[in-house]
């Protein structure tokens, strides 16, 4: 059965040309929806001819095909459709037309839809796409086989001589209609046209599939074997395929074209076919483990990255083994993964973008234009830098015809750093990749020197790494080079110390500020992957910069009052600079490995419960003191600082190999955290000032997970939810996902998977609305503000069940397989090859 949606639309005078294309543009995506049989969606306008005044003024026509009136109702009430029509579309009827009809039975071939008997070549030719050379010992096999068969059987066009010339009809012409013969077109093929007819679409379908799935082949190239040698008669193809399914008792005989569009995601491309055995041991401790009764909080995790690398780790603060014990326990199966790894032609792709280098502005007043976006938004974070320096190289740059590669590679970052941000905020295309590229030229020498102005280089470098998805650089190696030229200059001690030096203010303030800077950073990377941290805190003097603008420092002022100064842009870089001291105070006592504290360590802590509440006063005093004045990005600087407080509570609460089993009254303090971490995001976001990064994807995503957690874990946390509430904060952290995923194809992996597992919670919520006891606003005020329960009893709920016991337990039978979370957490730390 097909059925085949129509839809006509049209649009208001005043609507531009940029508007209706972007419709068609979002209106195209829907076609990768499950329920569009094969991925048929058409769209296209204006009408190309003129029939009854333009057909009646409308401009844009949809078709597209579904299997039955259940595919077309789920198509129309999903979340993508919703999504385009609320955004684009207009209330009125009259400006819209529909028309839906089913396909008479004896015209389906003219859909040229794969049948169900079809189904294994199907799935066959989707793994050779996928696999080259997947099944070469097959082909083998049977090419000898089906020669013969031809040579015995000849074509029916061949033995009539009678025969009148193919007309061109499909999927028969007229005269082997009446012969009623298999039509091969005059005899010049041994195959049906039809046959070729349904290849072609399905060649097509299976092509769009790649795409989807592996991004870095090339379709556009041709085969490497001549196409006489890899041809395999249809009738060997469905052949071979069921030897294949025999083979294999664990495939199903009834397995749809919509699952196996769904599993695709799943495999992934693999030039030489070969799977590394580190990564199916892994695979399989895992199926072990979802199997398991309890997962502790600080089990070894070996992730593998790429064929002929060993695993590399990944740790508890990663948050790693909190998402899978989540999806574990929605009944995900794991599923067998290929090991990615680049082609040749995707290699050479790369290169010759890398290679597409980007010049200098012609007008040094645009560079200099240009650089002070990246003044206005990372330095506010990172503060490595000094404006009126950088300002300085830039005319440097331009004034001398000899080449300084530390100059021309800052200026370079700098100009690429800003260029992203900018290309971002306002849509717009700047040459982000040509100014890295050109800047690449010179980082053999950047990472030859020792000084000052090179580990501000490699900082740019960090930064651009963890903020653009493209780059090749491999963050966590990065991270030790720079750690290991702040001890190699001595950025770890206060020179201030030692007068004898006589060292300038300039140099002690920007050696603090790199010092901080490498830090803070070194603190952030290594608990999103859960690794430990490279400089422990008691080999370093722990002096903060002062709160003094980076005019102040150029050219000092003798008269300068600090106590009279208003607060500079230094002022939340170093509020952020104290919370990283408390994340690494965290790291130290929740997520250290190993629990028994040797003797020359400092003194253990007695009790871990205290400590956790002493921290979260200490916490919610850095809160309240979070500086308010509106200095240049202030107000977002102060959200930012915000998020960054409720990610080190929601590290602090959450479970950890300290405390495995939090109590449920840090749990719904838990939760509340993580739902105000997700809406100060949303809050950013709607603003335009949300700077996408690696650490942002981390801490979206893991901060949904524990928001739903929570909620499975907590009968009292489910019974005063407000549903709505709850629909907001999830939906703002996949807005926040789909957005970045534009960008960077992780963040839409992670918001699908937030996706489902948000869909079967909140309708379960909705189905059980009249039970929920409706709490005071007072209670849920409370809880936000970060303040402990005084009473809290778990009995006292109005829930005598929880819903969700059966998710928390691993027995959801409704759920279809979540992503592979190895290398979903993976490609959020490091997109890079290994």
């Amino acid at each position: 059965m097909t059925l085949v949606h129509i839809v006509l639309f049209k649009f208001h005078p005043g609507v531009t040309e940029e508007h209706k294309q972007r419709f068609v543009t979002e209106l195209k995506k829907l076609k990768n929806l499950p329920c569009v049989k094969s991925g048929r969606l058409l769209v296209g306008g204006p009408s190309v001819t003129d029939p009854i005044d333009r057909s009646k003024g409308f401009q844009i026509a949809l078709v597209s095909y579904h299997e039955d009136l259940a595919a077309l109702a789920e198509y129309q009430a999903s979340k993508e459709h919703h999504d385009v029509t609320s955004t684009y579309m207009f209330p009125y009827k009259e400006d819209l037309m529909r028309f839906d009809f089913e396909v008479d039975e004896e015209d389906e071939y003219m859909c040229g839809f794969p049948v169900e008997t079809h189904i294994f070549r199907l799935i066959y030719e989707a793994l050779r796409l996928l696999y080259p050379g997947f099944t070469d010992r097959q082909e083998g096999r049977s090419r000898g086989k089906a020669r013969k068969t031809r040579q015995q059987h000849p074509s029916p066009v061949q033995s009539s001589s009678d025969r009148a010339s193919c007309d061109g009809n499909e999927p028969s012409c007229s005269s082997c209609l009446k012969a009623k013969v298999s039509c091969v077109n005059d005899g010049k093929q041994e195959v049906t046209r039809r046959y070729i007819s349904n290849m072609e679409n399905r060649i097509r379908w299976l092509e769009s599939i790649v795409k989807e799935n592996c991004a870095n082949v090339d379709l556009g190239l041709e085969p490497r074997n001549n196409a006489a040698e890899n041809a395999v008669d249809h009738d060997s193809t469905i052949l071979s395929v069921e030897i294949q399914h025999e083979d294999d008792p664990t495939t199903s005989l009834h397995q749809s074209s919509r699952e196996f569009r769904r599993e695709a995601p799943a495999v992934s491309c693999n030039e030489e076919n070969t799977f590394n055995p580190l990564s199916e041991q892994h695979l399989q401790h895992h199926v072990q483990g979802n199997n398991s009764g309890h997962q502790p909080a600080h089990e070894i995790g070996l992730v593998s990255l790429s064929s002929g690398e060993g695993p590399r780790y990944i740790g508890p603060s990663s948050g790693y083994f909190f998402a899978n014990r989540i999806f574990s326990s929605a009944g995900r199966r794991s599923k067998a993964r290929g090991v990615r790894r680049a082609t040749a032609e995707s290699t050479s792709l790369s290169t010759e973008l890398l290679s597409n280098l980007t010049l200098l502005p012609t007008r040094k007043e645009s560079a200099m234009e240009l650089s002070r976006k990246y003044f206005r938004t990372v330095h506010l974070i990172y503060p490595f830098l000094l404006e009126p320096t950088h300002m300085s190289v830039i005319e440097r740059v331009y004034a001398s015809h000899n080449e300084n590669p530390l100059d021309l590679f800052q200026v370079y970052m700098v100009l690429s750093i800003s260029a992203l941000y900018l290309s971002r905020e306002c849509k717009v295309h700047l040459p982000v990749e040509g100014y890295y590229a050109s800047a690449m030229k010179y980082v053999e020498q950047v990472c030859s020197y020792g000084s000052i102005t090179a580990l501000q280089c490699m900082l740019l470098l960090m930064v651009y790494a963890l903020h653009n998805p493209s780059t090749n650089v491999n963050i966590w190696n990065l991270n030790y080079q720079c750690l290991a030229s702040v001890i190699d200059l001595g950025l770890q001690r206060d020179v201030r110390a030692s007068p004898s030096l006589g060292i300038s203010l300039l140099d002690q303030e920007i050696r603090t500020r790199i010092f901080w800077v490498v830090y803070t950073l070194d603190r952030a990377i290594c608990t999103m992957m859960g690794r430990p941290i490279g400089i422990r805190d008691e080999a370093c003097e722990m002096r903060f910069p002062l709160d003094i603008p980076d005019t102040g420092l150029v050219n000092p002022d003798p008269n300068r009052n600090e106590s009279q100064e208003s607060p500079s842009h230094m002022s939340h870089s170093i509020h952020l600079f104290k919370l990283a001291k408390m994340n690494s105070e965290i790291k130290y006592v929740m997520h250290s490995i190993q629990r028994d504290v040797p003797s020359y360590a400092y003194p253990p802590v007695r009790d871990i419960f205290t400590w956790q509440r002493d921290m979260i006063k200490t916490l919610k005093d850095w809160k309240s003191t979070i500086p308010q004045e509106s200095t240049s990005g202030g107000n977002v600087m102060a959200k930012l600082c915000k998020t960054r407080y409720h990610e080190t509570m929601v590290l602090l609460l959450r479970p950890s190999p300290a405390i495995p089993k939090p109590s449920e009254e840090m749990l719904d303090l838990c939760f509340h955290q993580a739902v105000d971490l997700l809406q100060t995001f949303g809050d950013i976001y709607r603003t335009g000032s949300l700077l996408y990064s690696r650490l942002l994807v981390h801490s979206v995503f893991l901060g949904a997970l524990v928001l739903l957690y929570c909620i499975w874990k907590l009968p009292r946390t489910t019974a005063k939810v407000r549903v709505d509430e709850l629909m907001s904060s999830l939906t703002m952290a996949q807005n926040i996902l789909s957005s970045i995923g534009e960008h960077w194809s992780e963040a839409t992996r992670a918001r699908d998977c937030i996706d489902e597992l948000s869909r079967v919670t909140i309708e379960r919520l909705l189905r059980t609305q009249s039970t929920v006891e409706l709490h005071t606003e007072a209670d849920r005020t409370q809880s936000r503000a970060g303040a402990l329960p005084q009473e809290y009893r778990p009995e006292d709920t109005s829930y005598h069940f929880n819903l969700f016991d059966d998710l928390l337990q691993g027995d959801f039978q409704g759920w279809s397989g979540m992503p592979d979370i190895d290398g979903l957490m993976w490609e959020v730390f490091n997109s890079s090859p290994q």
